[in-house]
């Protein structure tokens, strides 16, 4: 089994198997992640060390029964992230949702979540377990939306110093032309 493969939970699937027989789509909306690591079982109905949540921000169908799916995760403290859980959009409470998937490894790390940073991660789930026509994301927003500031801080940050260059270059061509004329 790879390390990175979820869980599928028994309340996953009944909630599959019985959106499908309705006609319905069950709707993933959340991202769970927490710093306790163990092998998960079918049987889960939450996260043992829940630490943070995000709105999912994007998915993709990658192929069939697969989707990858994204999200940003930003908090103020300092944590190994060792599990991460994928809820339904199933109740309004937080508390109340449904664990459909739930991944974690007794020794692997996903990611290091600091303050200072906002992590966005990818992941890609293969639902063989479930009817994949039976599932659905609920999408915050785009990912590329989310990088705006950083691009045009970026790109103003590169513009000053390709003009500092040109400048620093346009010195050194005067400077090499003063010594030319000056016979050295």
């Amino acid at each position: 089994m790879n390390a990175y493969t979820p869980v599928i939970t028994q309340k996953g699937i009944n909630a599959a198997v019985s959106a499908q027989a309705q006609g319905i789509k069950i709707q993933i909306g959340h991202i769970a992640v927490g710093d306790k690591g163990y092998t998960p079982d079918r049987n889960m109905t939450a996260l043992k060390g829940q630490k943070n949540t995000s709105a999912v921000e994007g998915a993709t169908v990658s192929g069939n029964g697969q989707f990858h799916v994204t999200a940003a995760f930003k908090d103020n403290a300092n944590y190994a992230v060792r599990e991460v859980g994928f809820y339904l959009n199933d109740h309004d409470d937080e508390s109340q949702r449904t664990l459909f998937a739930v991944w974690s490894h007794p020794e692997n790390v996903l990611f290091y979540q600091t303050p200072i940073a906002t992590i966005v991660q990818g992941f890609d789930l293969l639902l063989t377990a479930v009817p994949a026509d039976s599932l659905d994301f609920e999408v915050t927003g785009d990912l590329n939306i989310f990088y705006a500031d950083e691009f045009a801080a970026m790109t103003v940050a590169q513009t000053k110093m390709a003009a500092a260059q040109a400048q620093s270059n346009l010195r050194q061509v005067e400077f090499n032309d003063r010594l030319l004329a000056l016979g050295a």
